[in-house]
Parts: structure tokens; sequence; C-alpha cells
């Protein structure tokens, strides 16, 4: 091999195979690299294997953000999404109660999730859930619909300690969910400087 072969990288030709990408050496010889997959869903065809994605609405503008990453993540893994809306009753009330304001606040912001969805060519789940813990309520939906994800919006909020607010929903689901949880902190006001 000559000094500029030596100074001068070779292109190396790559093909993929299976996921696995094998690339060729100066030799001609094929070499395996793995490239990591970064999605947080599992790409096993098992039937018990959970990948499913549930996301949590709430009716605010940041609902369609969640949807969108919710439907992109689960196009790419063949899974479903479950959009979930919850709704906290009061320990005047029992867990039943029929609460016709935020029920139909709930069928407004999954009726736009869905719509979302549907932009995007992929169908989801809707579901009101109501309890006393919406974070207990939310890991046990997603235990029940087989997620390996939950996907929870936060709003642009700090302590006056500079602390980000995470909200007792949150703080639950981070500590008790058996699997991924991503939150997706909304977007600062537009006031601020």
């Amino acid at each position: 091999m000559g000094l500029l072969e030596r100074l001068v990288p070779q292109r190396k030709a790559a093909k993929v195979i299976d996921g696995l990408h094998l690339t060729e050496n100066h030799t001609g010889a094929h070499e395996s690299t793995h490239k990591p997959d970064m999605m947080p869903l599992p790409n096993e065809q098992d039937p018990q294997c959970k990948k499913n994605v549930l996301v949590v609405v709430t009716g605010s503008d940041q609902d369609r953000e969640l949807v969108t990453l919710a439907c992109t993540i689960a196009k790419g893994k063949k899974s479903q999404v479950y959009a979930v809306y919850g709704i906290e009753v009061p320990r005047t009330l029992a867990v039943d109660a029929e609460m016709a304001k935020e029920s139909e606040q709930g069928n407004v912001a999954l009726d736009a999730a869905v719509s979302v969805a549907s932009q995007l060519s992929f169908p989801i789940e809707p579901e009101i859930v109501q309890s006393r813990s919406l974070g207990q309520s939310f890991v046990d939906e997603s235990e029940v619909h087989g997620c390996s994800l939950i996907i929870l919006g936060l709003p642009y909020r700090f302590w006056r300690t500079g602390q980000v607010c995470l909200d007792d929903t949150a703080q639950f689901v981070l500590k008790n969910a058996p699997h991924r949880v991503w939150l997706v902190r909304g977007e600062p006001p537009q006031d601020r400087a």
C-alpha cells in the first residue's frame, strides 16, 4: 500500500442484511458492525412482548406534539397507541361519579388526539379514566394495554429555586412505571425574553 493510500481514508461500501450492517474493508472482506436501535420499543415478533405506547392527553396545545411523537414511534415498530385522558375524582365523590363537565373536556381532548393521529394515517385508541390517583391509573392502563412506553407532557413551569415542577402524577409515573417513561416539557411562554 502506498503512502497516499495510507493518508487518504478508503471509502467503505456498506451492506445491510437483516439489520446487521456489513462494511467492506480494504481487503474486500466484510466486517460486521451493529447500529443501536434508538427507539424505546422492542422489535421482537413475540405476541407476548409489550411494545405499545400510552400517551397522556390533557387538552393542552402540547397534545398535538405528544400524539405525533407517539404515533411516529409506534408506526416504526408496528405498535398500537393508546391515548388516555385522566379525570381525578375528589374524595367527596364516588370514584365512578358522573362528572359531565370533565368528561366533555376529555372527549374534546381525545377527539383532537384522534384527529392528529388520522392526519398521520395512524389509528389510536382513545380512553377516559377516572380515579383518585391519575399516576396509578396511567401505570395500570399501560400494563393492561401491553405498553413499554408512557409519554407525558409537562407544562413549562419552575419552582422559585429554579427546579422543574413535576406534579404528583408525573412523579408517581416516573417512580412506579415498570418500563420507559418520556416526559416532554412544553415550550416557554412567548413573552419571556
